[in-house]
């Protein structure tokens, strides 16, 4: 695989008195790779960080890339909201660009196909399968 490089980070923190207050909740950090952006999360993707993947998706598409590959590998919480971001994702990139979710396990994977949504997204085990899927021949 090529090297990938990165044009943007973003981060969503706690405030207040919360103990964690100051440590990241989510970071997103949005990739190139030939025709592709890949937005990675890292975190929990719920109802106060899913508007950050949406900003940080609406920011890849700008670019009008081939495809979009959100990569959830190092996320650790996936609830519904972030799903909802996913889908809203997939349908923003839809019909024209490729989209796909990479996700594994019970966090991320399990959830997406407990609500059916392996049925709309493409899911894909790692990055270097979706990465392969999406840039090989049409």
């Amino acid at each position: 695989m090529a090297p990938v490089h990165t044009s943007d980070s973003d981060s969503v923190f706690l405030d207040g008195g919360d103990p964690n207050a100051g440590s990241a909740v989510m970071t997103v950090v949005s990739a190139h790779h030939e025709e592709l952006v890949i937005v990675t999360v890292q975190g929990s993707i719920d109802v106060l960080t899913a508007p950050e993947l949406s900003a940080a998706v609406e920011a890849a598409l700008s670019g009008q890339p081939r495809g979009l590959i959100i990569d959830l590998t190092t996320t650790e919480f996936l609830a519904s909201a972030g799903m909802t971001a996913l889908v809203a994702a997939h349908e923003a990139i839809a019909p024209t660009g490729l989209f796909g979710v990479v996700a594994e396990g019970p966090v991320t994977a399990r959830p997406l196909q407990l609500m059916g949504l392996d049925q709309t997204l493409t899911l894909y085990p790692t990055l270097a399968h979706a990465v392969a899927d999406m840039t090989g021949p049409e």
